[in-house]
């Protein structure tokens, strides 16, 4: 072993009392840090908000109030909704809305809102009268009722279902009103107003916000779960007090000071971030059990002192440990250049624990390995004592060395691999499902969308900003947009509904012509136009269209409805309108889009396909130019990387043969399994390193010891990483379960992986840097050297 390396490893055992209370005192000061920290979830932190179509919302933010939609549904059970017991809920519910907080009063849009008006044409204008504003008194005044509902078009079919069972209520909030605010009063009104007869049902992007806040402190019983699962596998692997207790221990302070750190940087917890306990526990217990079984690999010798022992372990341990945190902790810290505020949180808490667990599995426990016992016979015979383990391994040592056997392995996964390039290229990035991803199809907030998206015009909001350098109120610009309106939603069939400007002057010309439908279209003279608005406000309200057209009348929205935010849905949306507007376009008006779900969804979409394959190349040149640096050859680092992409290829592969999409919660996996996934190879091709350099033994005998020793600590490691992160996917949380379950996939899969190739590849290549003599001896029969 390296003299330094060495000389390192006895200055640290000098050190050791230091080294503990300063472990010690450090996690005392976290563990106050974190006393208060915050577990919740802001939406905002998902989105770039740098992306132009991120600007376009927050410019829509400005002008027309808070966009952070709701959509509320009221349904009977038995009857339709023209019935006085349900009407008045419906007229009291909407009081009760105008009332909380921070809510944009003239985006309130309910049947018995003060905006929405019956308008009938007389001889003085226009008689303008609010819709529901009192109960109706008998049956005719109820049919009175339906006819106006069914003679509005703004109406009918958006705000009343067309078989009268239900009725939907949108609503905005400003941006900086808390989303716990949201659905906590919401909840509560549901509960207030849903009774034997009555359904409610909510959904937009403050409720999901809601849900997931209500779902993220059981990620902590999730925690605890995880904890026992991995020191019952370490009780299984080691049989000792110290080999369970110690890896617990240290990789407990890791993740303490990794999630102390976060809460230092001002970033909270969120269904991204409160996965880096669980990221830093397994990582911190992996790297610890190889410490602890390189430990009882030196104390087996006979004769040997403990403190002996640990310098041992210490120094053959540095380079592959501070190679596989680095490695794990760069994989983390590259995600940082995703412009995704969540993702950035998550990299940098769990890159900062990831370097905190090099301090406590490979300095923290070997100090306290000092201080106990030293172990006793039978604990390490126990500790050794994993007999088809150390089968399994002797068999795949002796087939590694089986020139043919090798021969099929390389040939069947570069088959794999062909076939794994091929269903990659059917990989889809976004949602392909129809309600939040984040949540199952089952619950109770993708019901709700469901149940909103099949009976109206739909929950995913799509705008259009419309800027004038005059009056938008003008015969031409409104026909413009009309034609932009009609196109998009003949051109794209997820669309449930529109609404503009547009819709409130098409109403105002049928009102004056006596209701009849056939004359819901735009005036053709700018002085009609400003005739009926003028009309209007004589008998209206100037706010009454705020949320449509600005008070100087220069900016507009149009509004599109959709179904669903499907990735070929939300694609051809925007191909659709960006395919208008290069055909077409008006001298005086300029249009911006796309605000609304429909245009953030394709914003993070175009991000993760812009940053998920050069955050891979990255991260791989990475791990590339360290392993080669460390191992003095560039032979060494392929070695290395190419179980990892053939796993990698393998796992992402299952993403097109399944159907599944790349989104947000997947976006991670990639640096997540090339850190994580080079570890196994790491520590199986140092150890083979360390034997050929100081051991004069046969290479079979050398891949022998190497996997029941270094492979079998790779092997039962792997087992506990994988298994802590598995346990994501018990999580209500679907963007949690989704990440747990590929991860453990690919993590598994590097494993396997580098137990076979890594053995294989270096037989078949045999480097002069690992077989210095084989070189030696070919040059010698050459005549080349004496």
């Amino acid at each position: 072993m390296s003299d330094w390396r060495y000389r390192l490893a006895r200055k640290i055992v000098h050190l050791r009392i230091y080294i503990i209370l300063f472990s010690i005192g450090i996690t005392i000061f976290f563990l106050n840090i974190l006393k208060d920290i915050k577990v919740e979830t802001h939406l905002e932190d998902f989105l770039p908000q740098k992306h132009p179509f991120v600007k376009v919302q927050n410019k829509l933010t400005d002008i027309f109030g808070g966009l952070n939609q709701v959509s509320l549904a009221l349904e009977v059970k038995e009857g339709d909704i023209f019935n006085k017991e349900f009407l008045d809920k419906l007229i009291y519910l909407t009081e009760d809305l105008y009332l909380l907080e921070e809510v944009n009063i003239s985006r309130i849009n309910s049947l018995a809102s003060r905006h929405i008006k019956h308008i009938e044409a007389n001889e003085e204008g226009f008689f303008v009268s609010r819709l529901l504003k009192n109960l109706p008194s008998n049956h005719r005044e109820m049919e009175i009722l339906k006819e106006k509902i069914v003679n509005n078009p703004n109406i009918y079919g958006k705000m009343v279902s067309q078989d009268f069972k239900s009725i939907l209520i949108y609503l905005d909030f400003e941006s900086n009103v808390k989303t716990s605010y949201i659905f906590a009063t919401l909840q509560e009104l549901k509960k207030k107003y849903e009774d034997n007869n009555t359904n409610v049902y909510i959904a937009g992007r403050p409720i999901l916000e809601g849900w997931l806040n209500f779902y993220l402190p059981g990620m902590f019983k999730m925690l605890l779960l995880s904890f026992l699962i991995m020191g019952f596998i370490l009780y299984l692997t080691f049989r000792s007090k110290r080999g369970v207790i110690l890896p617990l221990l240290d990789s407990s302070m890791a993740t303490i000071w990794g999630t102390g750190a976060m809460k230092l940087l001002g970033l909270r917890l969120d269904p991204a971030t409160i996965l880096v306990p669980f990221i830093v526990l397994s990582l911190g217990v992996s790297h610890s059990v190889h410490t602890l079984k390189r430990y009882y690999d030196e104390m087996s010798f006979p004769n040997i002192k403990s403190k002996h022992a640990i310098v041992n372990t210490m120094s053959y341990l540095f380079i592959p440990g501070l190679a596989c945190v680095l490695t794990d902790g760069f994989g983390f810290l590259s995600l940082t250049f995703v412009p995704l505020v969540t993702i950035k949180s998550m990299a940098l808490a769990s890159g900062l624990g990831i370097l905190a667990n090099f301090f406590t599995s490979f300095m923290f426990t070997p100090c306290v390995l000092s201080f106990l016992h030293k172990p006793k016979i039978l604990e390490i015979e126990r500790e050794e004592k994993h007999r088809w383990v150390d089968y399994l391994l002797e068999k795949l040592s002796i087939f590694s060395l089986n020139k043919r056997a090798g021969t099929i392995v390389v040939v069947f996964f570069l088959l794999i691999s062909l076939i794994s390039i091929y269903s990659i290229s059917k990989i889809v990035v976004g949602d392909n499902q129809e309600g939040s991803s984040y949540l199952s199809h089952s619950s109770d907030y993708n019901r709700s969308e469901r149940f909103i998206n099949d009976n109206f015009g739909g929950t995913n909001s799509y705008y259009i900003l419309v800027e004038s350098n005059d009056s938008i109120l003008k015969s031409d610009k409104l026909m413009f947009m009309d034609n932009f309106q009609i196109y998009l939603s003949k051109n794209v069939p997820q669309i449930g509904s529109s609404m503009s400007i547009v819709n409130a002057v098409k109403g105002l010309n049928m009102f004056m012509f006596g209701g009849k439908r056939e004359y819901f279209t735009i005036p053709p003279l700018d002085e009609t136009v400003s005739q009926y608005w003028f009309l209007y406000t004589l008998s209206g309200f100037p706010s009454d269209y705020d949320h449509l057209i600005s008070r100087d009348e220069r900016f507009a929205n149009i509004k599109f409805d959709f179904k669903d935010h499907k990735s070929t849905t939300v694609n051809l949306a925007i191909e659709k309108t960006k395919k208008f507007f290069e055909n077409n376009s008006h001298k005086d008006l300029k249009f911006y889009y796309g605000g609304g779900d429909i245009g953030i969804i394709f914003a993070i979409n175009d991000i993760i396909k812009r940053t998920i394959v050069p955050n891979i190349i990255f991260i791989s040149l990475l791990i590339f130019l360290y392993v080669s640096f460390v191992y003095r050859s560039i032979v060494g680092g392929i070695i290395l990387l190419l179980p990892l992409f053939i796993s990698n290829l393998i796992v992402f592969s299952l993403f097109g043969f399944t159907n599944a999409s790349i989104t947000t919660e997947t976006l991670p996996l990639a640096s997540l399994s090339e850190g994580l996934g080079i570890n196994y190879g790491i520590y199986i091709f140092s150890r083979l390193y360390d034997e050929m350099r100081n051991k004069r033994m046969t290479y079979k005998k050398i891949l022998h010891y190497t996997l029941i020793t270094s492979g079998k600590a790779v092997f039962f490691s792997g087992f506990i990483v994988s298994i802590g992160i598995f346990v994501w996917v018990f999580s209500p949380i679907l963007l949690q379960a989704k990440l747990g379950s590929n991860l453990f996939m690919t993590l598994i899969m590097n494993m396997i992986v580098s137990l076979i190739i890594v053995p294989v590849i270096v037989w078949w290549i045999r480097p002069k840097f690992l077989f210095p003599n084989l070189r030696k001896r070919k040059l010698i029969r050459a005549g080349k050297i004496k």
